[in-house]
């Protein structure tokens, strides 16, 4: 099988830069024609892309992300890159600078996750992906693209002291990203740890189930993750457990001679009454009539 061939291509920080000024600001508009897989390329610079209309993916290293209106990119200069452009055309803002721009300021900034590593000597090109999740906003805010807006408005206006301006608002640009990608990897891990619940209901439901040690084990308190995990199912941990056990129960109940006493502690529960009751709530039928209804002749 032949081996594809892979342009590769470095833009140099000369082509944008004023050498005293190291930031530039461009829209572009991009045809499908002018990007594909066979490309690839990196620069001397920090960039930050801001996607206006059109669709598609952005290659980045070995991933691929998809593109659509609002979605943002920050790239390292040595992260390689190319366009997938399915959209008849892609229009972007391309930000380009480097971290020197900026002073002083960058190392005074903290951030949730490590965000600003990104400017660092020893950032390492290739991330895992909970990392690189934080450089990569699909949806960015509505107040991301007007900043931006105004960010190339000072740029190619140069009014009195646009240089500071532009410095404050590329600052305020980043924090704004920094927030976002933050939240991103907050929403992500929230979602991770419910399907972690929903594992181990699975796999235990029919055992002691302790809510608290399972807390522990993601590393939140039992609150949290009771808050956490009701806005992710829409039920708290206790209901779905209740409802797994009762599932099992039917089946139980359709496909076994077990007694409803055997049923029952075989499920999880412990409480014959209780199993009564919770059975007749999820079901409409007390678990004899159920049987009798579903189960084998």
């Amino acid at each position: 099988m032949a081996v594809m061939k892979t342009d590769h291509r470095t833009y140099r920080a000369s082509l944008f830069f004023q050498r005293d000024f190291p930031f530039h600001i461009e829209k572009f508009v991009h045809s499908s024609a002018q990007y594909d897989d066979t490309m690839r390329f990196t620069r001397e610079f920090w960039k930050i892309i801001y996607v206006v209309s059109g669709r598609g993916s952005k290659i980045i290293n070995s991933s691929r992300y998809p593109i659509r209106p609002g979605s943002l990119f920050i790239i390292h200069p040595e992260d390689s890159t190319t366009f997938v452009i399915e959209s008849k055309r892609l229009e972007i803002y391309n930000i380009l600078f480097l971290p020197g721009l900026l002073g002083g300021f960058l190392g005074d900034l903290k951030s949730d996750f490590d965000f600003f590593s990104i400017f660092n000597k020893g950032f390492q090109r290739e991330l895992p992906v909970s990392r690189r999740e934080q450089l990569y906003i699909l949806d960015s805010s509505r107040e991301v693209g007007h900043l931006i807006r105004r960010l190339e408005k000072e740029y190619l206006v140069q009014a009195a002291s646009c240089r500071c301006m532009i410095k404050l608002r590329l600052g305020e640009l980043l924090i704004l990203i920094s927030r976002l990608g933050a939240r991103k990897i907050r929403r992500n891990r929230s979602a991770e740890v419910a399907d972690y619940v929903d594992h181990i209901i699975e796999e235990h439901f029919s055992g002691d189930f302790n809510l608290r040690h399972l807390a522990e084990s993601v590393g939140f308190s039992k609150s949290h993750l009771c808050r956490l995990y009701r806005v992710e199912r829409g039920m708290t941990v206790m209901e779905n457990l209740r409802r797994r056990r009762i599932g099992a129960a039917k089946n139980m109940l359709k496909t076994s001679s077990d007694t409803i006493s055997e049923i029952c502690y075989s499920c999880g529960f412990n409480d014959l009454s209780y199993f009564y009751r919770a059975f007749a709530g999820e079901t409409g039928l007390n678990p004899g009539n159920y049987r009798k209804k579903f189960g084998l002749d």
